[in-house]
């Protein structure tokens, strides 16, 4: 696929450290901050328990670095809504009885138009992560007993959806411990979730510096620069991660609609046809709705209408999926 960015990841690993260290991150990315007035967007959301029914009862927060936290619970669909919301990036945690928590981030785009609802889609995973006894998970090889004690402890607070603890431990761990590459990526994993996007992404860095075959590291780069809308960037990772694991749908789907908001639609279509083709399930239907949108551009009504069914399918409760059949329903007419 074509993408004009630096094509070999070690230099651009030492570009984004270069920035990380000299603090010109901060201004990257500027189109995701808060714009200002009152909130006027509104987002909605799924969460599905690993055997795909709905999560009832679940507790969710929604979470942005600019705005107050809001708590709601999904209803007996799993489904969630909240008003009142400003642009911006916002974490959203969810957490359901006998589960680890999961945790999506989504960007409201302060160029949308007023009223819009977003969407997100939550899957729980049967496995709790990070739960290999210690002399099983090969990154905690030579390291002292200490730090891996405070990085256990960091992961124990993260699956329990306390992102800033879990912080304060890695950061001990990785005191402790410099070259301790996981809890670097860990550390990053949790400013995600706290919706620091520079921090996290310097962590992440710094985990790839210390293993360079760090691939969810990798793919944390290109995840986080996603989120800062620098999609020329994370193209490129997206690239370099799926030379790496060629199954990954979730690297195909942000490739696929990074490429799109370059403007490069036919690579964005063949990515995402990618990501359905390898897991078509609620966790890419996105790559659904985009393919929908694309052809409608390009006047290709019957694909389009045949998409956009696709992510109904997939996410038969979307809060907007009223107007969304409407929407099939007068490109088939029209077709």
């Amino acid at each position: 696929m074509r993408t004009r960015a630096v094509c070999f990841f070690a230099l651009m690993v030492a570009c984004l450290s270069y920035l990380s260290v000299n603090g010109y991150s901060q201004g990257i990315g500027d189109r995701n901050r808060p714009a200002a007035g009152d909130g006027r967007y509104g987002l909605a959301g799924r969460v599905f328990l690993p055997d795909g029914k709905p999560a009832q009862n679940a507790s969710v927060y929604i979470n942005s670095a600019d705005a107050t936290g809001v708590n709601t619970k999904t209803d007996m669909n799993g489904t969630f809504h909240v008003g009142g919301l400003r642009a911006g990036n916002y974490i959203v945690n969810v957490s359901v009885a006998g589960f680890p928590a999961e945790t999506e981030t989504v960007i409201i785009d302060r160029f949308a138009p007023e009223g819009r609802t977003f969407n997100v889609v939550v899957n729980f995973r049967p496995e709790p992560r990070g739960s290999s006894p210690e002399g099983e998970d090969p990154r905690l090889a030579g390291v002292p007993r200490s730090a891996v004690e405070k990085y256990r402890k960091g992961v124990d607070l993260l699956r329990r959806n306390d992102a800033r603890n879990a912080a304060v431990s890695f950061e001990e761990a990785v005191a402790l411990h410099p070259v301790f590459a996981a809890a670097h990526y860990e550390l990053g994993s949790a400013l995600l979730k706290e919706n620091n996007l520079d921090k996290a992404l310097a962590s992440f860095v710094k985990a790839v510096q210390l293993d360079k075959n760090y691939f969810e590291a990798k793919y944390s780069i290109g995840y986080t620069q996603y989120l800062k809308k620098n999609y020329e960037i994370a193209s490129a990772i997206f690239v370099d991660v799926l030379k790496q694991r060629r199954n990954f749908a979730e690297a195909y789907l942000y490739l696929g609609i990074s490429l799109y908001y370059q403007k490069n639609l036919a690579d964005a279509e063949k990515a995402l046809k990618a990501a359905v083709t390898i897991k078509d399930d609620a966790s890419v239907a996105l790559a659904h709705r985009f393919l929908g949108g694309m052809y409608v551009q390009t006047n290709r009504k019957s694909e389009a209408a045949a998409e956009l069914q696709k992510y109904l399918d997939l996410v038969p409760a979307a809060p907007d999926a009223a107007r969304l059949r409407t929407t099939i329903e007068d490109l088939k007419k029209n077709s």
